[in-house]
């Protein structure tokens, strides 16, 4: 999936996980009030950093994302999106604990799922292919999870399987036809 893809993606779900704070804490006024407000300085910094991802400024998106985590170390989109930078940056050890980071905050998190698969592929491809299942049993619509773990399935020698989420990586996006296997070697 393209970084700016993400990075919209991330946007999105950052305002509507905003958008849907309750109320129903025993914080007092002051408590709340401080609360909110480092929240929100978290959630201002996380779309700064998404734009600056969006103009390729990598390094500056680095170190906003990095000032997220001192106001919310627990931030989702600022561990995945540190683990996506480090994997791009071929620093797939820090790209594994971003994106361990943000699976503890967020088990649910099907882009960390994949990008954690895709990172393990090269030294523990059974892995991958769990962190693959997970995320297709969160969002079975997953094309390119369905795709890499079609190849991975493949390339362990399980066939029928593989040919079933090749098929239907393709089905919901005829753009995945055209994808090359990964090479496991």
């Amino acid at each position: 999936m393209p970084r700016p893809t993400l990075a919209v993606l991330a946007l999105l779900s950052l305002l509507a996980v905003t958008g849907c704070s309750g109320d129903d804490t025993d914080e007092g006024p002051s408590q709340a009030a401080s609360a909110s407000a480092s929240l929100s300085a978290a959630d201002t910094l996380v779309q700064t950093a998404l734009q600056q991802l969006d103009t390729g400024e990598d390094a500056k998106a680095r170190a906003t994302f990095e000032n997220v985590l001192e106001l919310d170390p627990d931030n989702v989109y600022a561990h995945y999106n540190l683990g996506l930078l480090a994997q791009d940056a071929g620093n797939d050890a820090l790209a594994l604990r971003q994106y361990d980071a943000t699976l503890t905050a967020d088990p649910e998190f099907t882009s960390a799922l994949y990008n954690k698969g895709i990172v393990l592929e090269a030294s523990d491809l059974e892995a991958a292919v769990e962190l693959y299942r997970r995320a297709l049993a969160i969002d079975p619509d997953l094309a390119a999870a369905h795709m890499r773990l079609g190849f991975a399935l493949l390339h362990l020698g399980e066939t029928d399987e593989a040919e079933g989420h090749l098929s239907t990586g393709v089905e919901l996006d005829p753009s995945m036809a055209d994808v090359p296997a990964p090479s496991y070697d």
